[in-house]
């Protein structure tokens, strides 16, 4: 069941996602065996009088290819495909994440770039397993829903709606069914279950989350804390004046 995954850099990416910590996640779903980089990008096929490069599928398939070694090569870029979307399945085995314009929608929630690639590496996953490979456009859109749920298989048409399946995102009864059809086991679906769960803030984002949410409580806290720290100091200042008394006298 675990796939092997190469992950490759189109362009410079490495401002927006820590590839380090990307390949340090444990998963019993996949394995993060290699990262590869391409550098030079075939030509813009948009001429739409913008100066940002957009590609096709089809103008992306020359340049990515799975490794031997590994089951599916996924391409991180941080230009736009020509529909906007942020996920397209480019040839056998091989599909490329978009992140224009996402690192933004993201960070309105204090989501990491690097909690959303990691989900949709699981989607992939996922996807290969029910409908065995990624490459059947029809088959694939079978499975995914375009209302939002929460769950693993949102389309996400409205990419505002990637902040409520990136962290801790479920997959939902109907969605569970389909697993149930193809006889996947139990084992396979818990498995997802328990990993995706994982897929959440750092205490320090969380932090600064309730922060920007609630500034008002968050300076309260703030004052009441150091008003806190600065009486308990002065008590155990009292107390070492007393000690430092009794020895001298």
């Amino acid at each position: 069941m675990k796939k092997n995954l190469t992950i490759v850099k189109i362009g410079y990416v490495d401002h927006l996602v820590n590839f380090n910590k990307v390949k340090k996640w444990k998963s019993n779903i996949f394995d993060i065996v290699d990262i590869q980089t391409v550098e030079y990008l075939p030509n813009s096929e948009s001429d739409d009088g913008y100066l940002d490069q957009k590609f096709t599928r089809e103008s992306l398939q020359s340049i990515i290819s799975c490794p031997k070694n590994s089951d599916f090569a996924v391409a991180i870029t941080s230009y736009r495909f020509t529909d906007n979307f942020y996920l397209h399945r480019i040839k056998k085995n091989c599909a490329a994440i978009s992140l224009y314009g996402i690192k933004e929608i993201l960070e309105s929630e204090n989501i990491s770039t690097e909690n959303f690639i990691i989900k949709q590496f699981y989607e992939i996953c996922a996807l290969s397993i029910i409908v065995n490979g990624i490459t059947n456009d029809m088959e694939v859109y079978n499975v995914v829903h375009g209302d939002t749920r929460g769950c693993l298989f949102d389309m996400n048409g409205d990419r505002k709606h990637i902040i409520y399946n990136t962290e801790k995102p479920i997959i939902c009864n109907s969605c569970r069914e389909k697993f149930n059809k193809k006889q996947i086991s139990q084992g396979i679906v818990s498995t997802f279950d328990k990993e995706l769960r994982k897929i959440k803030k750092t205490n320090i984002l969380k932090i600064e989350r309730y922060i920007k949410k609630y500034p008002f409580i968050s300076m309260s806290i703030s004052a009441i804390i150091a008003l806190t720290i600065n009486f308990l100091l002065k008590g155990i200042w009292k107390l070492l004046e007393l000690l430092i008394d009794k020895v001298c006298k």
